[in-house]
């Protein structure tokens, strides 16, 4: 492998993934290292990992970064990896509700019982509405 470029695309980190800021160089510099001591070579591993840091280091998101990530999910090339992030976002305390209806729509049953049981729950972001 030559290039950090090549080795992003190789993990399987779209542009989306940097236009959001969630991949930067220096994260891919860690991930290759980790990478090179082949420990774990499936690739949906770190984009979950470059995702949930990226999480971590938010302080709040808008609602337009919330669905982003909520696609980026969506676009995975992991069905289960993407499930992952998507329900994650779902899960957030202030989840727009553009993207609990994304969810709904999406058919994906693990994400239909979050919003079912977010319902019930006082304070839901559909009663922001």
């Amino acid at each position: 492998m030559t290039g950090i470029n090549e080795f992003a695309t190789m993990l399987g980190f779209t542009p989306a993934w940097f236009a959001l800021g969630v991949v930067d160089h220096t994260l891919l510099a860690r991930q290759r290292a980790e990478w090179d001591k082949g420990e774990d070579e499936n690739t949906e591993h770190y984009r979950y990992r470059a995702f949930r840091e990226f999480l971590a280091s938010q302080d709040q998101l808008t609602p337009e970064l919330a669905t982003a990530l909520f696609e980026l999910g969506a676009n995975d090339p992991d069905p289960a990896m993407g499930g992952s992030i998507m329900a994650d976002i779902v899960r957030l305390p202030k989840c727009p509700p553009n993207v609990l209806d994304a969810a709904v729509a999406s058919g994906r049953q693990h994400l239909i019982r979050i919003v079912q049981s977010r319902k019930a729950e006082p304070g839901d972001a559909r009663e922001r509405r």
